[in-house]
């Protein structure tokens, strides 16, 4: 039975928000975008316990105080709606249908759905916050029930198990750790044989004990306590170097590890990366040997799991992204990795992100890019530059002269790259022009523009970017051609000439102007060439350049190459749209 959606109201910074999810579901958004919000919106309507016991309530601080004015008692109700539905025909078990028929809803394909739905608000009567659980048909009207039947199996069914970004190995290894217990609970050995190994732990412990002389003084002297408080006559004081019941035992059962060198080291004492995957690890143990026998066998689990990646090598990122893929019952995740992310279908992303104050949410459709628009995503961003998806802004440039200088313009104009949240894009190389660029841009709610040089060819990417524009925006809020043939002629064309020429040794400069027979244009193309291979290549031309211009100021920038990058970052700085 899986969470299809999630539609959030006024709960914490979250005014309104329409999460679509699949098995697989991971949330990325920078800081207060509302990731953590979704994943505990969820944990607290599917943990419901019943009556008044903490944590079953909203709190003061749990309503959206989107006003200076407004307080707790003001604001508007709370609202969580959790919708589970069916995929295909005959999906859920008999179990569930049978038992949850009162609140089902079947739709016009035969599909089945519930809605569950928390509601908080203030009752000025009783002076009280108030929380309350309802089922909703199809048109948002609550379900009147007979009993509360139905909101008792719910977390039967759908049992919700959450691991913060603070993963603790000691206490989900412990007796009361939420997967480990089952494991203990499991451990069932026949009287006769019980007391056979008690009886034999009982000979070993009085051995260990008893090879140590100082310890029956000890035990004389604890013994003086039954003078004093009421004690067993015979034998008061007892010491034990290890459990020596079976009850006891269990209870203390460690994990250890081997090190490459054999040495057996409890977990705890590993370090936080390792004890944060063999918790991960335990929950899939937990899902394949014991949900069935814990819960009910058509429980179908969901692992709410923050930042998975704390504390782990990147290389052990990259596994766990392809390690979530393959977990049993539904995952939702909250990730700031780029490493996990080129792991994981990007169909599965939610990239959480702020308009004027209201969480949006963007989104891959499956259906959005062809074959080849994919592999253009995976080879270019995914599986090598994940990073990119976290930016607020791409700077989409033709070749490589312009992704290894902008970069150096912007910090020359005082803009730090990561804090402006902008990242440049090389797009000579990616099919159509770079259109799957500007198309995951949309989807994912990250905002583009696109800088191409002024020749036959950047007009072409020009135009593909116009196919892309919103009916209220112009050309010019989203693409602009430089007023020469590229990024080097725009710098020769705009003081930099004799710098440039100066790179040039002198008798390769009388060899171009004699190629070149008075012709300006070929000798200028010539003259960029040969200052680029002098250098060894455009990423060290670019180096080269942006020292001249550091010197010179950031007023000696070609203008138009000022303007795009000033645009780019009211873009990424949220001002525009």
């Amino acid at each position: 039975m899986n969470l299809k959606d999630v539609k959030i109201e006024n709960f914490r910074g979250v005014s309104w928000l329409h999460l679509p999810l699949d098995k697989l579901t991971v949330l990325i958004g920078e800081n207060n975008a509302g990731k953590s919000t979704v994943l505990e919106s969820i944990k607290f309507v599917l943990n419901r316990s019943l009556g008044n016991q903490r944590g079953s309530q909203f709190a003061e601080y749990d309503f959206h105080l989107n006003d200076v004015n407004v307080t707790p008692q003001t604001a508007q109700p709370i609202l969580i709606t959790l919708h589970f539905a069916e995929e295909n025909l005959d999906e859920w078990p008999d179990a569930i249908i049978q038992q949850m028929n009162e609140v089902i809803q079947l739709d016009s394909a035969g599909l089945n759905h519930i809605w569950l739905q928390a509601k908080g608000n203030f009752n000025p009567d009783i002076v009280s916050f108030e929380t309350k659980w309802i089922f909703l048909n199809s048109n948002e009207e609550e379900l009147i029930l007979k009993n509360l039947t139905p909101i008792n199996l719910i977390s039967r069914f759908v049992p919700l198990f959450f691991l913060s970004a603070l993963r603790d190995a000691s206490q989900e290894f412990g007796q009361r750790g939420q997967f480990w217990k089952s494991f203990l609970k499991s451990i069932q050995i026949p009287d006769a044989e019980r007391a056979q190994i008690e009886e034999t732990l009982e000979e070993v412990n009085t051995s260990v004990i008893g090879a140590n002389i100082g310890l029956t003084q000890v035990i004389q002297e604890i013994a003086k306590l039954k003078g004093l408080v009421p004690l067993a006559s015979n034998d008061p004081v007892v010491l034990e170097a290890f459990p020596t019941r079976i009850f006891d035992m269990v209870g203390k059962i460690q994990v250890y590890l081997k090190s490459t060198y054999g040495a057996k080291i409890p977990l705890h004492r590993h370090g936080e990366g390792t004890q944060s995957l063999a918790v991960l690890m335990l929950f899939q143990a937990f899902v394949a040997s014991n949900l069935a026998e814990a819960y009910a066998p058509e429980s179908s689990p969901i692992l709410a799991l923050e930042e998975p990646e704390a504390h782990l090598h990147p290389s052990a990122i990259c596994s766990l992204g392809s390690f979530l893929k393959n977990l049993s019952g539904q995952t939702l995740v909250s990730s700031h990795s780029g490493d996990l992310l080129s792991r994981v279908p990007i169909t599965s992303l939610r990239r959480l992100y702020k308009v004027n104050g209201e969480t949006k949410v963007g989104q891959v459709q499956a259906n959005l890019l062809d074959d080849k628009e994919m592999q253009a995503i995976d080879y270019s961003i995914c599986l090598t530059k994940g990073q990119y998806l976290f930016s607020r802004c791409w700077l989409l440039v033709e070749g490589k002269s312009d992704f290894h200088l902008m970069p150096l313009l912007l910090d020359i104009m005082g803009f730090s790259q990561d804090e402006v949240s902008l990242s440049v894009l090389e797009i000579s190389e990616v099919i159509n022009k770079g259109e799957p660029f500007i198309k995951l841009a949309k989807a994912l709610g990250v905002q583009w523009f696109m800088m191409a040089d002024g020749d036959a060819a950047g007009i072409e990417y020009i135009n593909r970017a116009t196919n892309h524009l919103e009916s209220h925006e112009n050309l010019t809020d989203r693409a602009q051609k430089l007023a020469n043939a590229d990024i080097e002629h725009e710098f020769w064309h705009n003081g930099y000439d004799n710098f440039i020429t100066s790179i040039v040794p002198p008798n390769v400069q009388t060899q171009i102007q004699a190629r070149a027979g008075g012709d300006p244009v070929k000798e200028t193309k010539e003259m960029i060439k040969a200052a680029i291979n002098q250098k060894g290549g455009k990423p060290a031309f670019a180096q080269a350049l942006a020292i001249e211009i550091r010197d010179r100021g950031a007023t000696t920038i070609p203008q138009t190459i000022q303007d795009i990058i000033t645009h780019a970052v009211q873009l990424a700085g949220g001002r525009y749209g």
